[in-house]
């Protein structure tokens, strides 16, 4: 192996690395933000949901849908981008699996927290914004 390949393994597994520190990152956000009492979560999203509400926004889709899936789109690219190195279906199937394992733990957790309420249609749209990241990193990948 020449000292110019090996530059590029060494420098493909440093990129690796960070991408996998930033799914370690999110993934410790999430959990933060999802095993919390809910009182607290209303409470701190309000800087959210009332400019919304105001604009006749329904909160319960804003949180229930939209916040389902975006929250969980730096999952899936972060994610996407860890695993440059696989084939595209791979790289997309693994990275939607890490966040619907994730989202499935957090809704077995939620359902023995008093304040947290488990439900699957939370674990379908988390699932969805992983996937969601996992193209958009693909897009990303496919252009450099």
């Amino acid at each position: 192996m020449s000292n110019e390949e090996r530059g590029q393994v060494t420098q493909h597994a440093s990129r690796s690395t960070l991408w996998w520190l930033a799914v370690a990152a999110v993934t410790a956000w999430l959990l933060w933000m999802t095993l919390r009492p809910q009182a607290q979560v209303t409470a701190d999203l309000t800087v959210i949901t009332t400019p919304a509400a105001a604009q006749g926004i329904s909160i319960p889709f804003l949180i229930d849908f939209l916040g389902n899936i975006a929250v969980f789109v730096p999952l899936g690219a972060a994610a996407a981008l860890a695993l440059a190195d696989k084939p595209r279906g791979k790289r997309l199937l693994i990275a939607t699996a890490i966040g619907a394992g994730l989202s499935a733990a957090i809704e077995l957790l939620q359902s023995t927290l008093p304040s947290r309420f488990a439900d699957l249609d939370d674990w379908l749209l988390n699932t969805a914004g992983t996937c969601i990241g996992a193209m958009i990193a693909a897009v990303l990948i496919q252009r450099t």
